[in-house]
């Protein structure tokens, strides 16, 4: 039986005590200037891409205050299942360990829409702080084309 709902996090904690997710971690990936010009070209679609077809829960309006983090529901549609598999190449290419956890109950569900649920998570942790070399620029809910360079 498959359960209801997925998602796609890396094997580190951010500022909010929860692993951090798959659009999150790429975007740490181009943030610290890691990523090849094909490989944020490709980021930089797949993310406009999911800008567009992936409703924006509203806790991100505030910064997430609220620390909530987002699951999909399963089944993915093929067409967003294809794109986070692009993701995780780019992970996989980067040496960013990551898994596909499955949960009929991820947490406390504070918004849901067509394709996934938002949920406060049971269990917060430390985060994980980053290497002493890389420096993150900014970033934004909305396309990181304007930020990449």
């Amino acid at each position: 039986m498959t359960a209801s709902y997925l998602r796609v996090q890396a094997r580190y904690v951010g500022r909010i005590g929860a692993e951090v997710g798959v659009m999150v971690a790429v975007d740490h990936l181009r943030r610290a200037g890691v990523l090849d010009a094909e490989q944020q070209a490709l980021y930089l679609d797949i993310d406009d891409w999911f800008l567009e077809h992936l409703p924006n829960p509203p806790f991100y309006g505030d910064g997430n205050s609220i620390g909530a983090v987002t699951w999909f529901k399963t089944p993915v549609p093929p067409e967003m299942e294809s794109r986070v598999e692009q993701l995780r190449g780019l992970l996989r290419a980067h040496g960013v360990e990551h898994d596909v956890v499955h949960s009929d109950s991820p947490g406390e569900i504070i918004y849901e829409d067509d394709f996934q649920v938002g949920v406060v998570p049971r269990v917060r942790h430390n985060p994980t702080p980053m290497p002493e070399d890389v420096v993150l620029g900014p970033t934004t809910a909305g396309s990181k084309r304007d930020l990449a360079g």
